[in-house]
């Protein structure tokens, strides 16, 4: 009756310490994948920033709503305060301000067959709008119709292409203020917009 009493409280033990090594091991699996910086990873047609594990303010004295179409009228923002995601279908890459949540971007054509770049996040999917897919910003490549130049909020010129950007409205949205950081986010980059180098 001693032998099973001591076999129960040696298993009962075992068991206990191996739950304890499966908790501490997925603690630290946890707070290892955390510590990854967030840097763009590359898919064929998608790219996927991962979100930022701190939130970071982002300051401006600019309102979104009251960027013009002059690029002289934007605020520089200093070079090391951008991180950039490869478009490499179009051959640039695109600025926004470090500290910006998690992204994805989708390149598409328009009815003209003109090119543009979707920036979307699943945070800013609301209920409010059919297939809302929380879009952020579009960037229009050599915008030519009248449809396309009518939505453009600034554009700038990269080598024999000029690229419009043109912001999403906030009323399909489930979080306004994350919209705002966002766009702010691209507005800030956009002037700093390059080409890949070959």
């Amino acid at each position: 009756m001693a032998g099973i009493k001591r076999t129960s409280i040696i298993i009962i033990a075992a068991s206990v310490l191996a739950t304890a090594l499966v908790i501490v091991g997925f603690t630290q699996l946890n707070k290892a994948t955390d510590d990854i910086p967030a840097s763009p990873v590359p898919t064929t047609n998608e790219v996927v920033v991962p979100k930022a594990t701190t939130e970071e303010a982002v300051t401006t004295d600019t309102d979104v709503t009251d960027v013009t179409p002059a690029t002289d009228d934007v605020p520089t923002v200093d070079p090391a305060n951008l991180s950039f995601v490869d478009i490499e279908p179009l051959g640039i890459a695109v600025a926004y301000t470090e500290g910006t949540p998690g992204f994805e971007f989708t390149i598409k054509r328009t009815a003209n067959q003109t090119q543009y770049i979707e920036f979307t996040s699943p945070d800013l999917v609301g209920t409010k709008c059919t297939d809302d897919d929380g879009l952020i910003v579009s960037i229009i490549k050599d915008p030519s119709s009248s449809e396309d130049r009518a939505t453009i909020d600034q554009t700038v010129t990269v080598g024999d292409d000029t690229y419009g950007i043109s912001l999403a409205s906030n009323s399909c949205t489930k979080n306004a203020e994350l919209l705002d950081r966002y766009q702010r986010a691209f507005i800030e980059g956009f002037p700093s917009l390059k080409l890949l180098e070959s």
